[in-house]
């Protein structure tokens, strides 16, 4: 079958084993036709893969994923072959006659009522969350005749197929035929057993894609020179600091920490090592002036993210400071305007980033529950043990905002947690929050709701920015940056967005946008159902995104954590700008 898909449809929707309905029947992807994508950094995208699957890790869902990537096993990222593209099959392979509703194994085959069809392709299929198994249905059929007719209902609740003969009447039963999966495992929570369940196979529950999206370095050199510079430590320093500097490069001391590193990594000992700084052109730049002070778990987080961060940033930042230069005399007023605009919205910075270097991919699927976790993750590989992401690795334009350290600070204070009065220094008060998360960021309620204030305030950017940048909403998505207070707003790769329209937004209409973020309508049309949703004031209307576009699946969302009266982000914003 050739039928014609943008690589985006492809990327989400035509994923090995998923189902598919196109040119009037249902069909099941066998294969991808592929060529592989060689400038991705290997090691990068172990530690993205890990962090990602750890909801299905923590409830040893995973299939053991995170433990083989983590002794080496092979991993490779692979794009669609445009010429070959995608191999797909019949699935499943009973039909229905449109005349008088007897079931057949052919599309064409001759009716006893006369119809040689074409006939109709029944739509359902059976699968297992525990193994992540997909089979066609077995309806039963006259012992006497072995003939079966399908009635459907004119409702949703499939329980009510009636199954008859259509040659004597007899009642067959409703449904199928219950059906037990071979693979002996146990589902999860919501199907503790082994039998596999029935839905129409475009259901969610049948097919869940699994995504990850990460920033890619650019190139060798750029890995090179964060190593040189001090690496993670030094990333997380310059994060520390408001990226307050250039690049990670240009913190002072960067060099003598890197220099530092290589030597104790070398094997000299700790004495020799200060010895020879001491004796180094060196001497004068400080000892380790990239240390933040946290738990390890919390610092292995927010080393990743600044990392991250700061290979974003590598080959292409342009900051608001440097709009100001390029005006002769400030026309436009971006050293005032936009500060202030920036400063009400709690953020410190907003900065483009003209080629940013992003890697969308798929690495597996889960069916049943949704919730990351629940159900078992079936990863892509190869015969030989290779795991595969089918992925697209592309430069784009994008905007990174980051939070106001003392903001938050006074935000998360606000909501009662123990984090002390903002002192309105950018390193102190990062590092207060960093704190705050306690030794596992993963059981921190202050981790929690700094996640739905980064989530929150990114929605409500990308929905604004859609409409002052000229761009499809669904052709921007994010990256959630939490540990480092930032967020990423970028226009996805060969997606209907306008080039040049991000940084357009930037040079001429950032303040516009940072004020409609912050003033612009604040309620739900669905309220007060909306707001008084327990798992958080977001929906369709006022916060969501398409999957495609959040990285959390429209969850840890909340309007509240941005225009509450007494405990806002905007409330506290105004308060430390003041």
């Amino acid at each position: 079958m050739r039928d014609g898909r943008s690589a985006s449809q492809v990327l989400f929707g035509l994923l090995p084993e998923q189902t598919i309905d196109a040119r009037g029947g249902v069909w099941k992807v066998r294969s991808w036709r592929t060529s592989p994508v060689h400038d991705v950094d290997d090691e990068q995208l172990r530690r993205e893969l890990i962090r990602t699957v750890r909801p299905w890790t923590a409830e040893s869902t995973d299939g053991g994923f995170a433990a083989a990537l983590r002794s080496g096993r092979p991993l490779r990222v692979e794009t669609l072959d445009r010429e070959d593209g995608v191999r797909v099959e019949s699935f499943p392979r009973t039909w229905r006659c449109k005349q008088c509703w007897r079931l057949h194994d052919a599309p064409r085959k001759r009716c006893d009522c006369g119809s040689g069809g074409p006939h109709g392709q029944l739509p359902f299929v059976l699968f297992h969350d525990a193994c992540g198994a997909v089979r066609a249905p077995r309806y039963p059929r006259c012992p006497q005749h072995g003939q079966a007719r399908m009635e459907l209902p004119g409702t949703t609740n499939l329980s009510e197929i009636r199954l008859s003969c259509p040659v004597c009447q007899r009642d067959l039963g409703q449904g199928f035929r219950f059906t037990n999966c071979q693979c002996g495992l146990s589902g999860h929570r919501s199907n503790p057993g082994t039998r596999m369940e029935f839905a129409v196979h475009r259901a969610a529950s049948v097919y869940t894609p699994r995504t990850v999206v990460m920033v890619n370095a650019p190139s060798k050199l750029q890995m090179r020179r964060l190593r040189q510079a001090g690496g993670a430590d030094a990333a997380l320093a310059w994060i520390a600091d408001d990226l307050g500097v250039r690049w990670v490069d240009g913190m002072p001391g960067t060099r003598a920490a890197a220099v530092r590193r290589q030597l104790r990594e070398s094997g000299v000992d700790e004495e020799t090592v200060e010895r020879m700084m001491r004796a180094s052109e060196l001497a004068g730049e400080g000892r380790d002036g990239a240390t933040v002070d946290a738990s390890p778990k919390v610092l292995e987080g927010a080393k990743s993210e600044a990392v991250a961060v700061a290979l974003a940033m590598s080959e292409a930042r342009q900051t608001v400071q440097d709009l100001a230069s390029q005006a002769a005399a400030d026309p436009t007023g971006y050293g005032d305007r936009y500060a202030r605009r920036a400063a009400g919205a709690g953020l410190s910075r907003v900065d483009l980033v003209e080629r940013f270097p992003v890697l969308t991919g798929q690495y597996g699927y889960t069916r049943g529950d949704m919730e990351p976790g629940r159900a078992r993750l079936c990863t892509f590989s190869r015969n030989d043990g290779t795991f595969v992401v089918y992925g697209d690795l592309a430069a784009t334009e994008a905007l990174v905002f980051r939070l106001d350290p003392s903001a938050v600070r006074a935000w998360l204070g606000a909501r009662g947690h123990d984090v002390g009065k903002p002192e309105k220094r950018a390193r102190e008060d990062f590092v207060a929050v960093l704190k705050a998360f306690g030794a596992d960021p993963g059981l921190s309620p202050v981790h929690e709701d700094v996640v739905r204030l980064v989530h929150s305030m990114s929605h409500r950017v990308v929905r604004q920015t859609s409409y002052y940048a000229g761009i499809d909403r669904n052709a921007l998505s994010e990256l959630l940056f939490p540990s480092a207070l930032c967020f990423v707003t970028f226009a996805v790769p060969r997606g209907d967005f306008v080039l040049g329209g991000l940084q357009a937004l930037f040079e001429h209409d950032l303040d516009t946008l940072l004020d409609r973020v912050v003033n612009d309508e604040q309620r739900c049309a669905l309220d007060p159902g909306c707001a008084s949703n327990p798992q958080g004031a977001a929906c369709a209307v006022c916060l969501h995104l398409g999957e495609p576009s959040c990285r959390l699946f429209n969850t840890q969302l909340d309007r509240g954590v941005l225009f509450d009266r007494k405990a806002g982000y905007f409330v506290a914003a105004a308060a430390v700008a003041a």
